[in-house]
């Protein structure tokens, strides 16, 4: 699922709300299942449902190609039908749930979480998502790959609040043409990929290396990974406790890295899927991009003749000890407003539990899968973009998906994302020093934290 660039301030008040409303305990408790079979009976549903008289479990999500999988559901299920309604991608839908937390009803069955997104639902003593262990979640968790479970399971060895649904690889697009007629090899490593900025500067090429964009979000963290730094803590068997710390050694190295390639003059600094962005990244002025993989739906989307310049490659290392990491990526959770939970545990673990369904996914929506039989079905392995120049580009994908381990979120994330923005920016393109910058924003961090009522570990 494609990650938002930036997710904006406006539910920073609704996430504080929330946050002192659920902390001050320490491993929470659940409400009693909902057990209801006829409460969903009278509901809208954005879909036709196939079969009625038949129990319905309501569903909100923003998947691309959802109709089809949810019709692909319904078609092949008489015991319960899925209800779909989309409710606004990521944030829209977000506040929704909240003002429906709020409100204590007017909530989904299941709702579709970014994985960022989910602590902030599972933390403090009053849970807003079903733990899924009680039924029977984690007899199935071979079936995905580790950092996704490790993302639903969020340190915790039984309890399970999501089923996952897809991820997004860590990989560089490359401006093929460009690499090409300057004859300049494409990068493996973050040293080689500053010494091809300056070759292809040096040969004559005026655009850009790349652009590190100041509304970024996501990005920064998974390039904080490759170096081994876990800038947050958070675990839903310690529900009331988090901590920030952004002052590791590969946390400034990064951030140096960027301000000097930025100092240099190899790099942009445009704001990502802005008019801009997408003029310089289509015409060519960079020539090449670090992001999840489902950037080349985003990229593909804007193309206009462009067809077969780009490829994609492994994202650069710093070295052997690199690790794979990921962007973004999505899971369904049940909701503790559930009219019948186990009902709707049900659904959330069959929706996207068939060839059909990963077929219309991966097919139409686009969605690099979670689901490790299809990574390794020939056919995901075997599939070839035209976009990217008939490349089989699941041999780069599949590798870092199965690599990537996972790591942890914030249960106030969006905020963090906000200061974070702030800081980055004041750092790689003002110029700012980068130690004491990002001292104070870890300081900034577990204060407010502390504000919300999490005790910093």
């Amino acid at each position: 699922m494609r990650k938002a660039y930036k997710i904006v301030a406006a539910l920073a008040a609704g996430i504080m709300a929330l946050g002192m409303g659920a902390c001050g305990g320490s491993n929470g408790s659940s409400k009693a299942a909902g057990t209801d079979k006829k409460a969903n009976d009278n509901v809208q549903c954005q879909n036709k449902v196939k079969k009625t008289g038949v129990e319905k479990v309501t569903v909100w999500a923003w998947y691309p190609a959802i109709e089809k999988i949810v019709d692909n559901f319904n078609e092949t299920h008489n015991d319960v039908q899925a209800c779909w309604v989309n409710a606004g991608q990521g944030l829209p839908e977000y506040t929704k749930f909240q003002n429906a937390i709020k409100a204590k009803k007017g909530a989904p069955d299941i709702i579709q979480l970014e994985y960022e997104a989910m602590p902030q639902f599972v933390s403090g003593a009053e849970k807003h998502l079903v733990d899924l262990g009680q039924y029977g979640m984690n007899k199935y968790k071979s079936d995905y790959t580790k950092g996704a479970w490790n993302s639903v399971s969020m340190g915790t060895s039984k309890s399970v609040y999501g089923v996952p649904v897809d991820l997004g690889p860590f990989v560089m697009f490359v401006r093929q043409d460009v690499f090409d007629k300057y004859n300049v090899k494409v990068p493996t490593t973050w040293a080689e990929f500053a010494q091809a900025g300056r070759q292809l500067k040096a040969a004559g090429y005026d655009g850009y290396l790349s652009d590190w964009a100041p509304n970024g979000t996501g990005v920064n963290p998974a390039l904080f990974a490759q170096k081994n730094e876990r800038i947050y803590k958070y675990s839903a068997s310690k529900p009331d406790k988090v901590k920030v710390d952004l002052n590791g050694k590969g946390v400034k190295e990064v951030m140096d890295y960027w301000k000097g390639l930025v100092k240099e003059g190899l790099v942009d600094t445009t704001d990502a899927t802005t008019t801009d962005w997408n003029t310089n990244m289509m015409g060519g002025k960079y020539a090449a991009y670090v992001q999840a993989s489902w950037q080349t739906g985003y990229i593909k989307g804007l193309s206009k003749g462009d067809n077969g310049k780009f490829r994609i490659y492994k994202a650069p290392v710093w070295d052997s000890s690199t690790p794979m990491v990921n962007q973004g990526g999505s899971a369904w959770a049940v909701t503790d407003q559930a009219k019948d939970t186990a009902a709707a545990a049900k659904v959330a673990r069959e929706l996207f539990a068939s060839d059909a369904a990963q077929k219309i996914g991966v097919t139409d929506g686009g969605l690099f899968p979670s689901w490790t039989k299809e990574l390794n079905s020939d056919f995901f392995k075997n599939m070839q973009e035209p976009f990217l120049g008939g490349q089989k580009l699941n041999d780069i994908n599949i590798p870092t998906a199965e690599g990537w381990k996972g790591y942890d979120f914030l249960p106030f994330q969006t905020y963090a994302y906000d200061e974070q923005i702030k800081s980055f920016t004041k750092i790689v393109k003002d110029g700012a020093d980068t130690s004491s910058t990002l001292s104070a924003l870890t300081t900034k961090l577990n204060d407010y934290a502390k504000q919300q009522g999490f005790t910093i570990e």
